[in-house]
């Protein structure tokens, strides 16, 4: 009997002491994985593509012009007001290429791993204020789960997942059911990765009205200015 104990206790200690040491080797590697993209950041021009149930979009990001941020397809002055003043305030918070490795996904926490093969391993994290762009999405930064999955050779991140576990309601009349942010990352001409491609998917109900919205952002053609 107190042999089984015994055993139990031990095969307890070991797989707190594994999931500590899963838990020290994510973090190790996500701080190189953000301390390489950092030393490696470059300024370049992009196309970018934005496709959702209302907009299709075509624009062109260069560092050294200004504005900064064009819209190639439509026209600009083809917008409607609200879809003008929705470019201008998208290219106005443009920042240029959107790295996957940043300084913001180094301060997650609760680094766990899920899974791990030969060349990668994807661990959970919790979202923190200081790791989210945007005042009003910062607040609701412990309702949110992520994923992502980090390349082992030259540690860098190649796909980020963030989600909502359960409903959500971010203010009066305004309900999020489901919310899924899967980020695909690319190597860019630093050898660095950026996010490629990035899919949204949100349902919920707004004012009484239900919503099933989709979109893709892609960011392509990276070359310097």
């Amino acid at each position: 009997m107190f042999a089984l104990v015994r055993a139990f206790a031990v095969c307890a200690v070991l797989a707190i002491a594994w999931s500590a040491a899963a838990q020290t080797t994510g973090a190790a590697l996500l701080a190189q994985a953000v301390s390489a993209t950092e030393g490696a950041r470059a300024d370049y021009a992009f196309d970018l593509e934005l496709v959702t149930s209302k907009q299709n979009w075509r624009a062109r990001y260069e560092p050294n012009r200004t504005p900064r941020m064009q819209l190639v397809q439509p026209r600009l002055d083809a917008l409607k007001n609200d879809e003008r003043r929705a470019f201008q305030r998208m290219a106005e918070q443009s920042e240029g290429v959107s790295w996957c490795a940043t300084e913001n996904m180094g301060r997650v926490r609760d680094i766990r791993l899920l899974r791990e093969d030969e060349t990668s391993a994807t661990y959970s994290f919790q979202p923190t204020a200081e790791s989210i762009r945007g005042e009003q999405a910062r607040r609701f930064a412990d309702r949110l789960r992520g994923e992502m999955t980090i390349l082992r050779a030259t540690p860098d991140i190649n796909r980020v997942r963030l989600f909502i576990p359960e409903r959500l309601n971010p203010m009066p009349l305004v309900r999020v059911d489901h919310l899924n942010i899967v980020i695909t990352c690319q190597p860019a001409p630093n050898g660095r990765r950026y996010a490629a491609e990035t899919v949204t998917d949100m349902r919920g109900s707004a004012f009484g009205q239900d919503f099933d919205e989709r979109s893709v952002q892609r960011a392509r053609n990276l070359s310097a200015s």
